[in-house]
């Protein structure tokens, strides 16, 4: 029977030059595509049409969307950096507190790691950070992990918000650090397409072997999802061998 292809289908990318990665499932996936391209060399002599071609560079490229994310799937696909778990930097949104006896301890000052500014609730007019001995209007932020803000006295009683960064034990960090230029992070690249045509499955299924990735983008935009946008392209594997795609009908 006919096999048609209908929707963006499932896509899985697994590191494969590290072993002991998990796979990484690209879900919530909007749309995929890959573009297969050759180059082709045409020979030409006194006519006006080609007497012969030949075909170059081949390249075989694609291009994914998706919406769930997930810190194995960013660093094994992409980053290849260092991923720790039950570590997470995190920061507040503005945690609203009132200045008392020239003070503010902080909901999560025994885990402070960085200042991010002080505004007062009232005006939204924002509070300058002092080294020493703050006047009206300024603040000291917290040294260390001790969490507490001080302010000049006549500060008192009023209601400010504060940003900052703390340390929590969940969820997973990954350390950016400067790497040397050259080793990429190697993955093979795994897509089913599922169309049920009048009662009968079929498939489409391409695997790639071997694929880097050139390009992660992740938009955030107001009142919108977060769709990831993830470019990847293929070579020859170890076997020089790029990959199979299957397909029912």
């Amino acid at each position: 029977m006919t096999q048609f292809a209908f929707g963006s289908g499932t896509l899985i990318g697994k590191r494969t030059d590290i072993a002991g990665t998990p796979p990484a499932l690209l879900g919530t996936l909007q749309d995929v595509s890959l573009d297969f391209d050759r180059k082709i060399e045409l020979l030409l002599g006194q006519y006006n049409m080609a007497v012969a071609a030949g075909g170059g560079e081949f390249k075989i490229a694609g291009k994914a969307k998706f919406a769930r994310l997930q810190s194995t799937q960013i660093n094994n696909l992409f980053l290849g950096q260092t991923l720790t778990a039950g570590s997470m930097v995190e920061m507040t949104t503005g945690e609203t507190d009132t200045v008392t006896a020239a003070a503010v301890s902080v909901a999560n000052g025994a885990t402070f790691l960085e200042d991010f500014g002080v505004f007062y609730a009232s005006s939204g007019a924002q509070l300058v950070p002092a080294a020493a001995s703050p006047a009206q209007g300024q603040y000291i932020a917290p040294s260390g992990s001790d969490g507490t803000y001080t302010f000049n006295s006549a500060d008192n009683g009023a209601a400010v918000v504060i940003y900052y960064s703390y340390s929590i034990t969940s969820g997973n960090k990954i350390t950016l650090a400067n790497q040397l230029t050259g080793p990429l992070p190697m993955f093979e690249v795994s897509l089913k397409e599922t169309f049920n045509y009048f009662g009968t499955s079929k498939d489409i299924v391409v695997k790639l072997n071997a694929c880097v990735a050139p390009k992660l983008s992740l938009p955030f935009s107001s009142q919108k999802f977060t769709v990831a946008e993830f470019d990847f392209q293929a070579i020859a594997d170890s076997s020089n061998n790029i990959g199979t795609i299957s397909l029912t009908e």
